[in-house]
């Protein structure tokens, strides 16, 4: 059966570059969800495949290349694929993490074929649920949670005889509305010129959490004792990370800082990452941070599945005599206006400053990523809220950014910070010492919004 095609969005093209600068490992996205309860596996089967019948874009595929070089997509019709069962009765703890990051590790096919699985699990502390995989072109962390809620919807009409979910939208309009707006010739012109005359401002500066230690390497390389972008690390891939709590009431008061002043979470965590930039960087007033957008605002973008994240360098100079509380809104005023253009392609956004001040191939300007993930996977209704349950993320056993924090609501309360990381660059104390001294910065800073910038770095 032929399936109509149509082009890649500009999301997708991000994955896409990744795959084709490293491998296709590098964009898999592996995550476990178990309950304390007793699952009736063959009801949860029949809910995964009832899902990939509501949502097409688990049925997304992509077409080898054609003569041109150009992939395409196609939703394929639906099939009720078998759900393998795995029993990790008897196994310890280790035995099952291993067994998970390894599933996690393993690319899929990539033409014309499925890129997702669902595998249903029994843990022997008496959790169950499902480990799902998915490549990365295919959904993003927010889809993933939406898919998951829609699957225990599912599965709470049947056991408790709760509402049926509803409908979920169609990621074929989602992605047309995308490509259309990427068409729209003033739209571009605007994103273009925008993005163009944030380069015209100056040529942004590489730094490190390590230091300037990568930047001076660098420089040593291409014999140029000026440059100020450093090489990506490209060869060793070799994955670290880290997690760390941070308590309900601690975090609670970030919230109420920001309800408070009305600023995001996102930009009060910018401004602590860039302040610890500076501050191991020679006290260097021009940072930049790369800042992931999950673009998910309508109802349609939220509901329909698929990968939609595109990112933005945020690039600021801010003096030491600023005071904290106008660092931020400095940052919030620079996110509100790149958001008028979260639409454009951010390769090329990126491109846009690498291009004006010839910086050599494979280098950058960021070492630091980051994603804030406000919606944390909760049980859609009373009954399943009451059960307890986990969630846990598996690396692709890869790292293809410097560093990449992902902050994440806990479901009970707090937030969790995840650090992903390239040991070829950075070490283990060097993302501990970051943990530290960014929660230092952010709570003297919350608690002091009139101290400057550089009264918080002599004081942490």
């Amino acid at each position: 059966m032929m399936c109509e095609t149509f082009p890649l969005t500009a999301a997708e093209k991000l994955h896409l570059l990744a795959v084709q600068e490293f491998n296709p490992q590098v964009v898999n996205i592996g995550v476990c969800l178990t309950m304390k309860a007793n699952l009736d596996f063959g009801l949860l089967k029949k809910c995964i495949q009832l899902e990939y019948q509501r949502c097409d874009s688990l049925r997304i595929r992509f077409t080898p290349p054609d003569d041109s070089g150009e992939i395409r997509q196609y939703i394929a019709p639906f099939d009720s694929r078998d759900i393998r069962f795995v029993d990790f009765t008897g196994k310890n703890q280790e035995e099952i993490q291993k067994t998970m990051y390894d599933w996690t590790a393993v690319p899929f096919a990539r033409y014309d074929s499925p890129m997702n699985e669902f595998v249903m699990v029994s843990l022997p502390d008496g959790y169950q649920g499902m480990y799902l995989l998915f490549d990365h072109m295919l959904t993003d962390s927010c889809g993933v949670i939406a898919m998951v809620k829609d699957i225990m919807e599912l599965y709470s009409h049947y056991v408790f005889g709760t509402p049926y979910p509803q409908p979920l939208l169609s990621y074929r309009d989602a992605a047309e509305a995308d490509l259309k707006k990427a068409a729209d010739p003033i739209r571009h012109a605007k994103d273009e010129a925008f993005w163009k005359e944030q380069a015209a401002l100056g040529e942004p500066i590489f730094t490190s959490i390590a230091g300037p230690r990568l930047l001076e390497e660098s420089r040593r390389r291409h014999h140029n004792p000026s440059l100020r972008a450093a090489d990506r690390q490209m060869t060793d891939l070799s994955v670290g990370q880290s997690s760390y709590f941070l308590e309900p009431e601690p975090s609670q008061r970030l919230m109420d800082y920001c309800a408070m002043y009305g600023i995001s979470m996102t930009n009060l965590f910018l401004m602590g990452l860039r302040t610890y930039l500076s501050k191991v960087n020679g006290r260097q007033p021009d940072i930049s941070v790369r800042n992931y957008v999950s673009r998910r605002t309508s109802r349609l973008s939220r509901l329909s599945g698929g990968t939609r994240i595109h990112c933005y360098p945020c690039r600021t100079i801010i003096p030491e005599d600023t005071e904290f509380l106008d660092g931020v809104r400095t940052i919030q005023i620079l996110q509100n206006n790149i958001y008028k253009h979260v639409n454009y392609d951010s390769t090329a956004a990126v491109q846009a400053y690498l291009k004006a001040y010839n910086a050599p191939p494979k280098t950058t300007y960021e070492s630091v990523a980051l994603t804030y993930q406000p919606v944390p996977i909760r049980m859609p209704n009373e009954k399943l809220a009451q059960i307890p349950y986990k969630t846990k993320w598996f690396t692709n056993g890869t790292a293809i950014q410097e560093l990449y924090l992902t902050v994440m609501d806990c479901p009970s309360g707090g937030l969790e910070f995840y650090f992903k990381y390239q040991t070829a660059q950075v070490s283990d104390h060097d993302v501990e010492l970051l943990y530290y001294y960014l929660m230092r910065i952010i709570f003297m800073g919350v608690e002091n919004p009139e101290m400057t910038v550089g009264e918080i770095m002599d004081a942490v």
